[in-house]
């Protein structure tokens, strides 16, 4: 796993009444923002080929994890046609991912899921519902013309620890 950081915030200070003299105590008041981290973490296995993406994104309790189709980590080649076992492959991927970061599926807030064909909504669902049986994520499901690889479905997700009942 590689892992990066970037400074995002810094600590700041907002400048107060000691500009314009009130009286006795002028003050200058202090506000610290915390600094917060960007972490770049890479799904296991992952093969992007020199692609400018990164598997997943945690910024403080929050983490954005690209799309990921139902393909072999090892051989990069769809592992059916079937569009239930592709579901399943993008949500175990997903879930690895995820553990990655710190976080489980439990701690996801919002899914978006890719479907070449509306009709295997149906299929789809009934696999992604066993992956979320409590508390569901929100989520979105449209259809599109072309997925990579000739991917049936994509999932994308995004996380947070504060959304944890542990």
């Amino acid at each position: 796993m590689r892992r990066s950081t970037t400074n995002l915030l810094i600590v700041g200070l907002v400048l107060g009444a000691s500009l314009i003299p009130r009286g006795h105590g002028s003050q200058v008041q202090t506000t610290a923002v915390a600094i917060t981290t960007k972490e770049i973490i890479t799904m296991p296995g992952l093969k992007t080929n020199g692609l400018p993406f990164s598997s997943a994104v945690k910024v403080g309790n929050m983490m954005f994890i690209s799309g990921v189709i139902g393909t072999d980590v090892k051989t990069n080649t769809l592992v059916s046609d079937d569009v239930a076992d592709q579901t399943r492959v993008c949500l175990e991927k997903l879930k690895s991912v995820i553990a990655k970061g710190g976080m489980d599926l439990g701690d996801a807030v919002n899914c978006t899921v890719y479907l070449t064909d509306i009709n295997d909504y149906d299929a789809m669902n009934k696999v992604y519902g066993t992956y979320f049986p409590a508390d569901p994520p929100a989520r979105a499901c449209v259809q599109v013309a072309k997925l990579v690889r000739g991917a049936k479905v994509e999932i994308s997700l995004i996380a947070t620890k504060a959304n944890s009942k542990r």
